[in-house]
């Protein structure tokens, strides 16, 4: 048999590690879970399903969307003076749990110019798999089209109801605040393998990713094949003499 020349060794190496990282990369695709979860409310949604609450002084807007749970919250100022916001009134209360407010960093805006909006980001409140079973509206799981299963609820049986209070004042020492609470709860659960990429994820929903212990186990082990086999390629490539393949 005609021995292999060096550029035909190296081409050769390359080309099984490409086929290696491929494999890897197909095999572990189906090693992480998504939930998709959707967020209702008696507020209106706008065009990009953010819900709205508007006034003749404010508008309010409230965003979902994304990794993880976490509130956006962008605040239109229509009036000819500032507006400040009342961090020490402004609150959320999950499942009639009031949070202590280091839900929203200490970076956060104070002040509304006259005229302008702005768009306030909580701290991530949930960042694993909610738990949709208990509370399951339609007491069973209905497949969708075998690549994942539905959970749908109401305000009275979802596993996370919230209550988002917004302070606002025109006064600088915060007196004679305006309240906006307005409520929230998780309307729908959809658990899949298929990630974000192949969805739009939209402002009245996000999404929570968990890699499955199969998944874990694998990514090692693949991890430490690629690397043997990228040793014994590149360790049979080498002339006797020591030169460059």
């Amino acid at each position: 048999m005609k021995a292999l020349n060096p550029f035909q060794k190296r081409s050769n190496r390359r080309l099984t590690l490409f086929l290696l990282g491929v494999g890897c990369l197909i095999l572990l695709s189906g090693c992480t879970s998504y939930q998709y979860v959707y967020i209702d409310s008696n507020l209106k949604k706008n065009e990009i399903k953010e819900f709205v609450q508007e006034t003749d002084s404010f508008k309010i807007k409230y965003n979902f969307s994304g990794q993880n749970f976490a509130t956006k919250i962008t605040i239109e100022n229509k009036l000819n003076k500032p507006v400040y916001i009342d961090w020490g009134k402004t609150t959320l209360i999950i499942n009639d749990i009031q949070e202590d407010g280091s839900f929203y960093s200490d970076d956060q805006i104070n002040a509304i110019a006259p005229n302008s909006s702005v768009t306030v980001s909580s701290n991530v409140l949930v960042n694993q798999f909610i738990d949709p079973t208990p509370f399951d509206s339609t007491n069973s799981v209905s497949p969708v089209k075998d690549t994942g299963n539905i959970h749908l609820y109401n305000e009275n049986n979802t596993p996370i109801y919230f209550r988002s209070i917004l302070s606002l004042t025109t006064h600088e020492d915060l007196s004679s605040p305006v309240f906006f609470d307005n409520s929230f709860w998780i309307s729908e659960i959809f658990q899949t393998t298929n990630g974000p990429s192949s969805r739009n994820i939209q402002s009245d929903q996000f999404y929570i990713s968990k890699s499955t212990g199969f998944g874990k186990f694998m990514g090692w082990t693949l991890a430490v094949s690629v690397a043997v086999v990228a040793i014994s390629l590149d360790g049979g490539s080498q002339p006797i003499d020591g030169s460059n393949p």
